[in-house]
């Protein structure tokens, strides 16, 4: 008969067995491996496994921001890969350009919504989607840069508001009724023969710095029309722009250097600034050979390592 001593020894190592049991089915071995910081384009290994049959988020990462609320758009880097082969399908790194995702039950796939909806500005996530009708199983990383609402202004303190003064060349005068987007109210007279980049309200925010990403909402006008070729108030809402060459637009790169975050600038960029470039790889685009006019609200930054997209 076992003595006492050595029941209690084969109940403990029981226990023991049991509870690493545990731990193995809360850490599965079909879960990808991520590596490199946030910010940078990750490197995702996919094991040797069968896809899981369930979709699965993990926070791979906690931020500080603010959280994302439904309703909201989330600014993000994704990378996202098959997990059969291992196939890359989008990279915003690659484009140089971040993805607005609409969190309105409609603007984007559900385990994007799942991924991002309540997580803090600055989280790294990571999600797997099972095989869907025309997709196989994938994999997706998310560097969450932050949520904003659709129609996200910087406030414009008394004596900073726009449309204040008269109109002259390069300097048009741009009204931002409430509840509408901006619109240029007087021209001013000619288009202008040199980059002119107006403060109309200075923010108090970090500094944006070369290589960040900048999160605006703006507005832009070829010269001397009416309606805007691009707004963002109120319609796609904020987006993410890198500042550096060729990622961002002619005017916008030089404008956004050194600005804080909170500022309200107004851009006159001149017909052909950068010659032969109005569109960059990640979709932003301008009228080619027009002289053009921004207004830009900008809401948040996150620094990153500016990798030059290719030419």
């Amino acid at each position: 008969m076992p003595s006492k001593t050595a029941v209690r020894t084969g109940a403990a190592l029981a226990l023991t067995a049991l509870a690493a049991v545990a731990c193995a089915a809360q850490e599965p071995d079909d879960v990808p491996r991520v590596t490199g910081a946030l910010g940078i384009r990750p490197t995702i290994t996919v094991p040797d496994l069968p896809a899981p049959e369930e979709a699965r988020t993990t926070v791979l990462r906690d931020g500080t921001g603010p959280e994302v609320r439904k309703g909201q758009v989330a600014v993000t880097d994704v990378e996202m890969t098959s997990w059969e082969g291992a196939k890359g399908l989008v990279s915003s790194w690659s484009l140089t350009q971040p993805r607005t995702v609409r969190l309105d039950g409609a603007g984007a796939a559900r385990t994007w919504e799942r991924a991002l909806v309540g997580r803090r500005g600055g989280s790294r996530v990571l999600t797997v989607t099972p095989a869907e009708r025309s997709t196989g199983p994938t994999i997706a990383v998310f560097d969450l840069i932050g949520g904003y609402d659709l129609d996200q202004r910087v406030p414009v303190t008394e004596g900073g508001t726009p449309g204040s003064g008269a109109a002259s060349e390069g300097t048009p005068v741009v009204d931002f009724p409430d509840g509408a987007p901006p619109r240029v109210a007087d021209w001013g007279g000619a288009a202008p023969r040199r980059l002119h980049v107006r403060t109309v309200a200075e923010g108090r925010g970090p500094v944006v710095q070369d290589g960040d990403v900048a999160v605006v909402n703006y507005s832009g006008w070829q010269w001397g029309r009416t309606g805007p070729f691009r707004c963002s108030y109120g319609t796609s809402g904020p987006s993410g722009m890198v500042v550096g060459r060729r990622a961002a637009l002619p005017g916008m790169y030089e404008a956004l250097r050194g600005v804080r975050v909170g500022s309200r600038l107004q851009i006159a960029v001149p017909a052909d600034y950068w010659p032969g470039f109005t569109a960059t790889r990640g979709g932003l685009a301008q009228p080619p050979h027009a002289a053009v006019l921004y207004v830009v609200d900008v809401l948040d930054r996150q620094d990153r390592p500016f990798v030059p997209p290719a030419a």
